[in-house]
């Protein structure tokens, strides 16, 4: 796993300003879907230490963090980029990845299989965050969840930047395997331009990134901020 710089997208510039991120739709876990991820020590604590962070309500979501701590951060799974925030509300921090970089057209995908991969992340103490539309705007962001998925992402909680990053790639590292068909092959389409993102600006970094790095997707802690 690599990082480089993340997002300026839709929102103000600079460090202690905008976040971003989340929505979702609260699931019970049930017994046999634990015991077939592997619980985590703790994931039920951490998942819902996110609900209180991020509520959800109706289908909406709304996150308003307080700073942003990584903007534009870039990690790899076999190979392919993906784009990563960090960001700090009152003691706790919260890195999210875009598991699914926001497309225009909805992704086609069984909703049980969806349902079954938010089951496992959220065993795992990552919180899932399937979305069809969202919105930014400074520190406020509201996500939307009404059936069509043209987004995801799955977000840790730390009480610290680094540990929130930490969690969520290690977790990460342990549910690709389990990553929906549907949705694995939708980033990686819209790396190949088979498939149109909602931001250009998140494709830009991407594709520069899988272009510098090729197939590489070698582990680097280091994180880097963005300018």
């Amino acid at each position: 796993m690599s990082q480089t710089l993340h997002r300026t997208k839709l929102r103000a510039p600079g460090r202690g300003t905008a976040a971003r991120y989340l929505r979702s739709v609260s699931a019970r876990i049930p017994n046999t879907a634990i015991r077939r991820s592997g619980i985590v020590p703790g994931a039920d604590a951490d998942v819902r230490a996110l609900e209180r962070l991020v509520p959800s309500e109706n289908g909406l979501t709304v996150f308003d963090a307080d700073t942003q701590e990584t903007s534009y951060g870039i990690c790899f799974f076999d190979g392919l980029p993906y784009i990563f925030d960090t960001h700090r509300k009152g003691t706790q921090y919260v890195a999210t990845i875009e598991l699914l970089t926001e497309v225009v057209q909805p992704v086609r995908v069984a909703r049980d299989s969806v349902d079954r991969f938010r089951r496992n992340a959220r065993a795992a103490g990552l919180l899932p965050i399937p979305y069809t539309g969202c919105f930014f705007k400074g520190n406020l962001h509201i996500y939307a969840f009404s059936g069509p998925v043209r987004g995801f992402d799955l977000a840790a909680i730390g009480n610290t930047a680094d540990r929130s990053e930490v969690t969520l790639f290690k977790i990460m590292d342990r549910l690709k395997s389990r990553i929906p068909g549907p949705i694995g092959r939708a980033q990686r389409e819209l790396l190949e331009g088979k498939r149109h993102v909602r931001h250009t600006s998140d494709l830009r970094v991407l594709a520069a990134r899988w272009k510098e790095t090729g197939t590489q997707a070698l582990p680097n802690r280091g994180k880097r901020r963005s300018l």
